[in-house]
């Protein structure tokens, strides 16, 4: 008898979805933009239902060599810790480990035993079907703005700023998202991917639709019997203007700050490059300090107790279109993304969306009027001054060597040039995430940006590569210190230390220490903020012989020698401003060109800067296979990662794939967020469901 993996139950068994519902209940894509972006999607269903034709359901059992097997635990996986550098105060209990792991006398890496409070399955839990009973709380994941210790630590002072209500948003309930307090002996499903406790993510609450989103405008009706949040006071929403807040609140903190905002920032518009942009393209590298690359030998990343730090910004861009449906969701989504993380941390983020025109008949960027038009016809008013609009022709005027415009596919296959061109535009962030507007997350975004921002500085560059190409399982793995452990027994010399050489690629990223991968002690990196970060692992594309791998041009080695490296999904991602403007600049001058799931990671393996794959959690809902089975799929002893080198597990993982809760498929996410908002098979919004989840990301959400 086989026994049914216990983290892949997700509802109580009157309303648990078996594996063959999904087939009938897939949302329809509802418009031509969701159509127009879901095209490569389809392209890769079809190919992936031809692979699975070839063969059968069933694969033989197969054990990597990173897999343990533990004892199944009972703890629960919200009895977790969030590690407190400082910079929060997040829940927290026990500490969790980081570092890549224990060392002996010689430095060597070595395996504890298992460790008894790790977030592994227990056997008789689901999620929360209701938050009747429990406790409602604000949730405040933000430091202790002012304080003693803050002070200590950082310039200036943190001033709250005002939200859509006219008031300071911080300690103002009606603009504070909420939460359900779990009590101590709860248990939840642990994912089977990614961890809540090793990253930091952990926080003993979990998340209901009406306490998340009633400060953004969701009045939904309050369940029966739930200690549920008063509702907060009501707005004129289409009289707020986001934008305005945005820059009132950094403006208010630019003392915290080290660069002021742009002078030159308003009105939020690209521009048609002039030939100086072209000319001295040299200049907006940026080079490392000659100190500071003396110093990287010894991590200069390490920071003086008694040393005051700037904040650093971070931008967040929301990637669309022009026919993009703005649903009352979509709203409650991007306000509570300013909201929680703009306004409540004084400017460390600035949110904006990034809107493609794919009308070509709209001239925006030769009439001024045309601009307004389409901002007025296709971004709602209260969103205007955070939108920035481009379209195909901008693109190929900045980056005409730079592979192929056409108007049909170039939202694909040049992702990151907006990305790229806004990092000049507004030079005063430091990390600029991306994000697709379909993706959503159920915690809170302060919280989750914070974790993977902090974790990954945190993380070491050696066998930082090696390490990301991997699917990191706590029930299979273990610790974060074991599974690092085992990485390194594969690789004993260090792996990837520094740039790899690439013909006509001038690194500009920091050189590596002269004694060599072999001699550091997870030293070099740690402290340092990470360049690139994806939410899925970073793999090598040829050896995984992912569909697009050749899809590279203009770079001297040619398709069969250029160095690369992908992340198969990007709905989240983190760039550097400094990977960014060698991506500019390569582009403008080589015309270099991969696939965008290519391009930042293969131009930060290209230049020796540091990448990182953030061990997001992630469930699995599909109850025929065990953990050791699914992980024996997507895991390989080489630096590939995934799909085991194999055409056979490749298909099998895009298989498995549909039923993850955040992958480019739409069947469990969409399935799961449904449900978590109450909306039935018909589509309307039912009170018959309070679901409490812990905080999940979903991707893609299509239809709601």
């Amino acid at each position: 008898m086989q026994v049914q993996p216990p983290f892949l139950i997700f509802f109580n068994d009157s309303s648990r979805l078996q594996f063959s519902t999904f087939l009938s209940i897939t949302p329809a894509m509802s418009t031509r933009g969701d159509a127009f972006l879901s095209r490569r999607a389809l392209i890769v269903s079809i190919f992936t239902l031809f692979s699975l034709s070839l063969f059968l359901w069933h694969f033989p059992s197969r054990q990597s060599s990173l897999i343990n097997q533990p004892n199944p635990s009972t703890n629960s996986i919200y009895d977790l810790y969030i590690e407190d550098s400082g910079e929060h105060e997040f829940p927290k209990h026990d500490e969790p480990s980081t570092d890549p792991g224990p060392s002996d006398s010689n430095g060597e890496q070595t395996i504890e035993s298992l460790d008894s409070d790790l977030d592994l399955p227990n056997p008789s839990t689901n999620f929360h079907e209701s938050a009747v009973n429990l406790a409602f709380e604000l949730y405040d994941p933000y430091p202790d703005y002012n304080s003693k210790e803050w002070k200590k630590r950082w310039h200036g002072a943190h001033f709250s700023c005002k939200g859509p209500r006219g008031v300071d948003v911080n300690g103002n309930a009606d603009d504070t998202m909420g939460a359900y307090k779990l009590p101590s002996d709860a248990s939840t499903p642990a994912p089977i991917f990614g961890s809540y406790k090793e990253t930091g993510l952990g926080s003993g609450f979990c998340f209901e639709r009406h306490a998340r989103n009633s400060p953004y405008g969701d009045e939904d009706i309050t369940g029966d019997g739930l200690n549920a949040r008063p509702q907060p006071s009501s707005v004129d929403w289409e009289s707020v203007d986001w934008g305005q807040l945005q820059n009132d609140c950094a403006t208010l903190n630019q003392n915290r700050f080290e660069e002021k905002r742009s002078s030159g920032s308003s009105p939020l518009m690209f521009r048609y490059p002039e030939d100086d942009d072209i000319q001295h393209v040299n200049s907006t590298l940026i080079l490392p300090e000659t100190h500071l690359e003396r110093r990287s030998q010894f991590n200069v990343h390490r920071r003086s107790s008694d040393a005051k730090e700037f904040k650093k910004r971070n931008a967040i861009l929301l990637r669309t279109y022009d026919t993009k449906e703005y649903t009352p969701d979509n709203m409650y989504h991007i306000r509570s993304m300013v909201s929680e993380l703009s306004l409540h941390s004084g400017g460390e983020y600035e949110v904006f969306l990034v809107v493609q025109i794919i009308d070509l008949e709209r001239k925006i960027f030769s009439d001024p009027k045309a601009y307004q038009e389409a901002l007025d016809l296709y971004v709602p008013r209260q969103f205007h001054n955070i939108s920035i609009l481009f379209n195909v022709p901008l693109l190929e005027a900045w980056y005409p060597k730079a592979g192929k415009h056409d108007p049909n596919n170039s939202q694909q296959v040049h992702m990151t040039q907006p990305l790229q061109l806004f990092s000049l535009l507004r030079p005063e962030f430091d990390l600029y995430w991306q994000l697709e507007l379909d993706v959503r997350y159920t915690g809170h975004h302060y919280h989750h940006m914070e974790a993977i921002r902090q974790w990954a500085q945190k993380q070491p560059r050696k066998l930082s590569w090696e390490r990301s190409a991997y699917f990191y399982s706590p029930y299979i793995h273990r610790t974060w210190k074991d599974f690092c452990s085992k990485v390194q027994e594969i690789f004993p010399l260090g792996g990837i230390w520094g740039a790899v050489p690439t013909t006509g690629i001038d690194p500009v990223g920091p050189k590596p220490p002269e004694s060599g991968a072999k001699d550091d002690d997870f030293e070099w990196g740690v402290g340092e903020p990470a360049d690139f970060i994806n939410i899925s692992p970073i793999v090598d594309p040829v050896q995984d012989h992912m569909m697009f791998r050749n899809w590279i041009d203009n770079y001297s080695d040619g398709k069969e020698k250029t160095p690369r490296r992908a992340g198969p999904v990007t709905p989240l991602i983190a760039v550097s401003k400094r990977l960014l403007r060698a991506m500019h600049h390569s582009q403008i001058t080589l015309g270099t060109h991969m696939m965008p799931e290519m391009f930042p990671e293969s131009s930060a393996l290209q230049h020796g800067m540091k990448a990182v794959a953030f061990p997001e959690p992630t469930y699995v809902d599909i109850d025929d296979k065990t953990p050791e089975e699914i992980e024996s799929i997507f895991n390989d002893q080489s630096i590939t990662g995934m799909w085991n080198g194999g055409s056979e597990n490749a298909a099998l993982a895009q298989h498995i794939s549909y039923w993850w809760s955040a992958w480019f498929k739409p069947e469990y996410s969409n399935v799961l967020y449904r449900k978590w908002l109450g909306i039935d098979d018909a589509g309307n919004r039912t009170d018959d469901s309070r679901l409490c989840l812990p905080a999940i990301t979903l991707h893609p959400i299509k239809g709601i």
